[in-house]
């Protein structure tokens, strides 16, 4: 069988168990970043951070329920994670990326039980970061566990 026809039967089977985005605990994953090269700059610092806070599944509000990978900034909002590269580093640092587990443990008691999105236009935020050369995309694949040119 091609390996496009594998990557196509895989995406449907994982898309069956996926839902729309919440604010559960239960629901996210914590992606240490712990390999970027500018993690030091990040104060303050738990052993394992700094992180950003995904999550699979689809925006509440699309009809069409596409599976999409979001991250969770401090303003409480999930945001695609295509829109998320094409955010300035320094934007993506102050919005989406946490010193420690227990800030996030922090922030995340205080969302409202509905999940927000943040929804950008295509074309409203800069061109795509290149996965080879953005470091903290790097890291952000190695915290997937993806090599970096893999799409996300």
């Amino acid at each position: 069988m091609p390996e496009s026809s594998l990557n196509c039967n895989a995406m449907r089977k994982s898309a069956a168990y996926l839902h729309n985005i919440t604010n559960s605990f239960l629901d996210v994953r914590l992606a240490s970043l712990a390999s970027w090269k500018r993690a030091n700059e990040i104060s303050p610092r738990d052993h394992g951070g700094p992180y950003v806070v995904m999550q699979e599944g689809y925006d509440p509000q699309d009809l069409t329920m596409t599976p999409d990978e979001f991250v969770l900034g401090r303003s409480g909002k999930w945001l695609s994670l295509a829109y998320f590269y094409r955010m300035p580093v320094p934007e993506r640092r102050a919005e989406f990326v946490f010193g420690t587990a227990a800030e996030v443990m922090q922030m995340m008691s205080d969302l409202p039980s509905e999940a927000q999105i943040m929804r950008r236009t295509p074309g409203s935020q800069g061109a795509p970061a290149n996965p080879d050369t953005d470091e903290m995309a790097v890291a952000f694949k190695a915290a997937q566990g993806k090599p970096p040119s893999t799409a996300s």
